[in-house]
This record gives structure tokens, sequence and C-alpha cells, in this order.
């Protein structure tokens, strides 16, 4: 059995009860993506762009203008590749954090992507680039684009996890070239105010999943919110969750990886969000008929 050490405070749910909300099914076809390509100011005609569909996604092109949908969970994405991610080898962007989220809030307000009382400010990532001689000795390191993380917000709890979030990315004429959302919408209340157990509770769920697994693990934060899973990813219910995040180190090397074990906060999931791990296939043992030299 994996042994757990936590070296941080586990934070108990802020509210004992919460809403779980059903998720509606994605609706991802022709209709739909040329909707979010007017939307975004493209031709949405039907003889107008052209049209991908895949597995797991539809992808509406119009020049350099690119509309994603995946079916999966409906997360949506458009970049215009002329401008997204690009160095024009002069220009370095300088701006505070807060002018960016402005910007970026801005932005989705307008395009109508999400509510201002539905998100807050999470996070802003600057994508850089650097110049050096051939000596290898750094001359100049310029910001090329900022990334601006919106975070969701549902009935004042945030919501976390790969998803419950838009991605504003800003160029360095502070205009956006693209957008990422994955924020499922949300049906109707399955539950309402439904019970929630302790952090050390869902911890102990933790402990249950890792008992087959050797080494130790140790949890260096938690965070609790409603859980949202990634663009790939199906989903039914939106409930509020404990997420433990830890460093996991097997017996005898010196690696270690990170992990992140996702628990419900209720009393009574409804459903599990972390799947169980798989288990490892026992390796058939050689015959000597089989073996290294054998004719």
């Amino acid at each position: 059995m994996a042994e757990i050490t936590v070296s941080t405070k586990l934070i108990d749910a802020p509210r004992m009860k919460a809403h779980v909300y059903r998720l509606k099914t994605p609706r991802v076809r022709e209709a739909s993506i040329r909707a979010f390509a007017k939307q975004f100011g493209l031709r949405a005609e039907r003889a107008a762009g052209k049209l991908v569909n895949d597995a797991e996604k539809l992808v509406y092109a119009d020049g350099h203008h690119e509309v994603t949908l995946h079916k999966a969970s409906g997360a949506l994405r458009m970049v215009d590749r002329s401008r997204w991610q690009v160095d024009d080898r002069k220009s370095d962007l300088r701006i505070q954090d807060s002018a960016a989220a402005k910007l970026a809030e801005r932005a989705v307000r307008q395009l109508k992507l999400a509510r201002a009382n539905e998100m807050r400010f999470y996070k802003a990532a600057r994508l850089r680039v650097g110049v050096a001689t051939k000596e290898g000795r750094e001359v100049s390191e310029r910001t090329i684009d900022v990334a601006v993380a919106m975070q969701r917000v549902v009935d004042r709890i945030p919501v976390d996890g790969p998803g419950g979030k838009i991605v504003v990315y800003l160029d360095h004429e502070r205009r956006p070239t693209g957008f990422e959302r994955v924020w499922r919408e949300l049906g109707a209340a399955h539950r309402r105010n439904a019970p929630c157990r302790s952090a050390a509770e869902a911890l102990d769920e933790m402990r249950r999943h890792f008992r087959a697994k050797e080494g130790t693990i140790d949890i260096y934060e938690m965070r609790y919110g409603y859980f949202e899973d990634g663009r790939r990813r199906t989903q039914r219910y939106l409930q509020p969750a404990y997420m433990f995040f830890g460093m996991i180190g097997t017996p005898g090397s010196r690696v270690r990886k990170r992990t992140v074990y996702v628990a419900s906060a209720l009393e009574h999931p409804v459903e599990t969000i972390t799947p169980p791990l798989r288990r490892k296939r026992p390796q058939k043992a050689r015959s000597a008929g089989r073996g290294r030299g054998a004719r």
C-alpha cells in the first residue's frame, strides 16, 4: 500500500451542502459550428469555408480562421492562425495581469461566451522568445503573447479541473488572436443542498484507491470546487469535489511523478470522478526453448 503523507492543510468544503447539476448533451453539428463562426465575425453561409468532421470533433476553416467543436464536451476553440502566437521578431508585449484580465473579460462578454458574474480571473501565462549569440550568451528576451485564463464560477463556488476555463490569447497589439472554452451547459439541478463529507473522508478514499500501489505520495496541495473534466471526456453531472495534488515516489527510483486525485465531496456521490487504477497484466514466463541462444 502506498504511504500517503499530507504536507498541506486539509480544508473542508466551505459549504457543507451544495447543489448537483445535470449537464446538457453537447450539440455539435454543422448548424452549431456555423453559428459560432458567425459569432466570431466569420462567414457562416453553407457555401462558405471548409468543414471537416471526424470521430472527436468538428472543424470549420475560413481563411486563416479555424473554429473547433469537440463532440464529447462541446468545448469550443477559435484561432486566427495568421496572428495566434506569431512572432514578428521585434515586438515585446509588456502588460500587467490586471490589464490583460480586463481585456480578456471584455472580449468574452462581447462575444457572449460567458456572463461577467459567471467567471473570475484565474491566471495569465506569457509566451516568451529569446535571442542568443552562437556562444550561447543571451542577448534579449521578449513576450509575444499572453494567454489569460478566466475561471468559471457556479453558485459562487469555483469550477476546477481541466475544464471550467475560458482562455483568451492576446498578441503584441493587445488584440485577441484566439479563444478556448471548456464550459459545459448546465441543465436542471439533479440534487439540491446535497450534504458534503469532510476532506479527511475523501482522503481515505484516495488511500483505498492507491492500496495496491507501492511507494509514497506526498500531498502538497488540495482544493475544493465543482469539478469539470477536459474537452475529450464526456460528463453527465457537475458535482463538488476535493482535488488532491501530490508527488509519487516509487521504491528504488529517484524520479517523482505528479499525480492528481479527484474525489466527490458529496456524502453520496452521483458518479465516480477518478477512474480505478488499471491492473498490471502479469508477465508470462518464457519457456526454456525460447531463451537467448536457443536453437
